[in-house]
C-alpha cells in the first residue's frame, strides 16, 4: 500500500466508525490535510440521511433529525464524546491535575449532559430551520459545516501545542499552514460546484458564497477558541479538543447559517 492511501485510512479510521478491512500501517504525517479534505465523506452521509428522511416523512424536521443520526453514527460520535468530556473537564472549577483526571474519567458528568444535550438540540433545530426554508439551505448548510468543524479539529494542534507526551494530541504534531489550506480547498469542492450548479442566476450564488465564508468563520472562529481554552486551562490540548473542535465548529456554521440563510428568501 502507497502512503498516501495509508495516511489517507490512518485518518479515515481515527474520523470514522465505519471498519476498514484492509489492513494498513498508520501513517500520521498527514492529518492537516486529510482531517479537512475527507469532509466531503461526512456531508455524503449526512445528505443520505436527510434524503432518506425526506423521503419517508416528507418533514424537514424528521429530515434534518435523519441527517444527524447518520452522520453521527457513521462519524461524529468519537467526537461528542470529546466535547463531552472537555465540558466536564474544563467548565468546572479545578486544579490541571483535576482536569487531566476528569478528562479521562468515562462518567458522564452534569457539565457533559447539559452541554451535549445543549449542542444536539441546537444542531437539529438550526438543520430543521434551513430544511424549513428550502432544500438548498439544508443541503448547503450539510456540505458546509462537517467541512467547519475539521478545520476547526486542524488549527488546534496548529495553534497549541500537546499536554502530554502520549495519547491522540501527541500524534498532532508538524502541522503545516500550507497543507492546512490545501486539505481545505479539497474538502471545499463540492461545497462550491453545489453552490455554483444550484445558481441559476447571478443573485442565487449569495447563498453559496454565504456558506463558504460560515464554514471558514465558524471553523476559526471554534480552532482559535478551543486551542485557546485549553492552553489557558491545560497547558496544552489533547485528542479531547479535537473532538470538541469538530463539534464547535459544525455547530458555529450551522447556526450562521440559519440565522442568515432563511432571509435570503
Amino acid at each position: 500500500m502507497n502512503k498516501g492511501s495509508s495516511r489517507f485510512l490512518t485518518v479515515f479510521t481515527l474520523l470514522s466508525r465505519i471498519p476498514v478491512g484492509r489492513k494498513f500501517e498508520a501513517d500520521w504525517s498527514r492529518c492537516d490535510y486529510w482531517i479537512p479534505a475527507i469532509s466531503p465523506l461526512v456531508s455524503a452521509a449526512a445528505l443520505a440521511g436527510a434524503g432518506l428522511g425526506a423521503l419517508l416523512f416528507r418533514d424537514p424536521f424528521l429530515a434534518a433529525l435523519a441527517a444527524l443520526a447518520v452522520q453521527y453514527l457513521g462519524f461524529n460520535l468519537f467526537h461528542l464524546d470529546g466535547l463531552l468530556d472537555s465540558a466536564d473537564a474544563m467548565a468546572c472549577l479545578a486544579s490541571r491535575e483535576r482536569r487531566e483526571e476528569i478528562l479521562k474519567d468515562p462518567r458522564l458528568g452534569s457539565y457533559a449532559f447539559f452541554w451535549g444535550w445543549l449542542l444536539l438540540a441546537a444542531k437539529l433545530a438550526a438543520l430543521a430551520l434551513l430544511f424549513k426554508a428550502g432544500l438548498r439551505n439544508g443541503a448547503l448548510a450539510l456540505l458546509a459545516a462537517p467541512l467547519a468543524g475539521r478545520l476547526a479539529c486542524v488549527l488546534v494542534p496548529l495553534l497549541s501545542r500537546p499536554a502530554r507526551a502520549t495519547g491522540l494530541g501527541a500524534l498532532m504534531a508538524g502541522f503545516s499552514r500550507l497543507r492546512l489550506a490545501q486539505g481545505t480547498l479539497t474538502g471545499m469542492v463540492p461545497l462550491l460546484v453545489f453552490g455554483l450548479a444550484s445558481s441559476p442566476t447571478p443573485r442565487a450564488i449569495i447563498p453559496g458564497g454565504v456558506a463558504v465564508l460560515a464554514t471558514l468563520g465558524a471553523g476559526t472562529g471554534a480552532g482559535l477558541g478551543l486551542a485557546k481554552l485549553y492552553r489557558k486551562r491545560l497547558g496544552g490540548f489533547t485528542g479531547d479538543a479535537l473532538g470538541a473542535a469538530v463539534e464547535a465548529g459544525e455547530l458555529g456554521a450551522l447556526l450562521l447559517l440559519a440565522a442568515i440563510l432563511p432571509r435570503l428568501g
